[in-house]
């Protein structure tokens, strides 16, 4: 889980995870600010330290904390779900049927943004085309990193959507949340990631 600015939002979305989740399972974190690390310090939380900027961003952040873990399945997460009752095995029956990229639902976004990966599929294929053992494209300040990831799935055959995996995004865009700045340091990579979307493009369609 890459985190910025939100250290409120630790402690209810680690409690959410222990809560919900019934499977042995680790949770690591990736930041920056000092506050962040002080609340994560206190918890007694793993995490990942860089140096923030451009070293900080979700896809270079997920790109690192994947090489830290060596579990068969992975949760590209963030600070503001809650996780329900479940939510585990309703994806790994999706999961075992597409062993590659499965999202769970946000209640928010039917697309699937939140992503469930196989290790053997980031390993043998990679989840950008012609990278194994690359979970996503490092070229993308933040948006549309999901959307290649899903999109790559796609192309190989192995994607997934679990309807009943239910992990609430807590997002301003539902009135869940409040919107902050770390919401629009994120709305404004649009442009940017889009551009790199379309760029790439081609390598899913024809490759």
């Amino acid at each position: 889980m890459p985190v910025l600015n939100r250290p409120h939002r630790i402690e209810p979305l680690l409690q959410s995870i222990v809560e919900a989740t019934d499977v042995p399972h680790r949770v690591i974190f990736g930041c920056s600010d000092q506050a962040t690390v002080d609340e994560l310090d206190r918890l007694g939380a793993w995490y990942v330290r860089d140096a923030g900027g451009d070293e900080g961003t979700w896809p270079k952040r997920i790109n690192r904390l994947y090489h830290e873990v060596n579990e068969p399945y992975i949760l590209c997460a963030a600070d503001d779900l809650a996780f329900r009752p479940g939510w585990f095995q309703a994806a790994m029956i999706v999961m075992n049927r597409v062993d590659g990229v499965v999202a769970v639902n946000d209640l928010m976004n039917m697309a699937g943004v939140h992503l469930l990966l196989s290790r053997n599929y980031i390993e043998t294929l990679g989840g950008c085309i012609g990278e194994p053992g690359v979970v996503c494209h490092q070229g993308y300040d933040h948006s549309y990193v999901d959307d290649e990831m899903r999109a790559t799935a796609m192309f190989h055959g192995r994607w997934g959507f679990a309807q009943d995996s239910v992990v609430e995004h807590l997002h301003p865009g539902t009135g869940k949340a409040p919107s902050d700045e770390t919401y629009r340091i994120g709305e404004a990579s649009m442009t940017q990631g889009h551009q790199v979307f379309m760029s790439r493009a081609h390598l899913w369609q024809t490759a």
